[in-house]
């Protein structure tokens, strides 16, 4: 992204999508950087009911951010026995879990490119039948322009593609099938909720609106070798 006159110039939907995004747990990098990504159901699809047993991921800021916004909305839900979990073990880890982020524990978004990977679903919760071999995946990182030091935190790093995305430019979009919702509608729910997300957000958020920080990537086993091999 680039600032002038005030104006942020946002990359279109096409080329932010051209990458996907996957967000993933510390403790899960090594048995990925063995595997890859391969279809499963854990604890996070769990939780907002998925019963699909494949690789998930979302594409682009704007499918990622709109997964994270729903996650949080899911779990505020649960916490206030608005909604109910069906696996025990998730239940009895989000009850005792003060936020979202204690929840999730730490990690990191993983960025793979997403050629030639058929979207099963929509923007926000794709999945496929591949594997994602190792060498394909990448960890967001940001980098501080000051000292060039590192930043990985999922937490962190989806607070940077907020700060780089309007709420309005969030558009559904994905694979029409029966039960599929109206793209419009879908539009504006989901819209609707990432603004209320950010002006909840709003100081969390603007911290990276002009940070000095640029996004990077790594190899998940660099990764591993510079910051996890310690």
């Amino acid at each position: 992204m680039t600032v002038k006159n005030g104006v942020k110039n946002i990359l279109s939907l096409s080329e932010s999508n051209m990458y996907y995004y996957h967000m993933t747990s510390l403790n899960n990098l090594y048995s990925i950087a063995e595997q890859g990504l391969i279809p499963k159901n854990e604890n996070n699809g769990k939780l907002i009911g998925e019963e699909k047993v494949k690789v998930f991921f979302s594409e682009g800021f704007e499918g990622a951010i709109a997964l994270f916004v729903d996650f949080d909305i899911v779990f505020e839900r649960v916490k206030k026995e608005q909604m109910q979990v069906t696996d025990e073990f998730v239940k009895k880890q989000l009850l005792k879990s003060e936020n979202l982020s204690e929840y999730l524990g730490e990690g990191v978004y993983l960025r793979f490119d997403g050629t030639g990977i058929k979207n099963e679903r929509n923007f926000e919760n794709g999945c496929t039948d591949m594997t994602i071999s190792p060498e394909k995946l990448s960890v967001c990182i940001l980098r501080k322009a000051n000292d060039n030091s590192i930043v990985f935190s999922r937490f962190e790093i989806i607070k940077y593609m907020m700060a780089k995305i309007h709420a309005e430019q969030i558009k559904y979009y994905g694979a029409s099938y029966k039960g599929s919702p109206d793209f419009a509608e879908a539009t504006r729910r989901i819209q609707e909720k990432v603004k209320k997300y950010y002006q909840a957000h709003q100081a969390e958020i603007n911290k990276y609106d002009n940070c000095g920080c640029t996004l990077d990537f790594i190899s998940l086993n660099d990764f591993i070798d510079k910051f996890l091999n310690k």
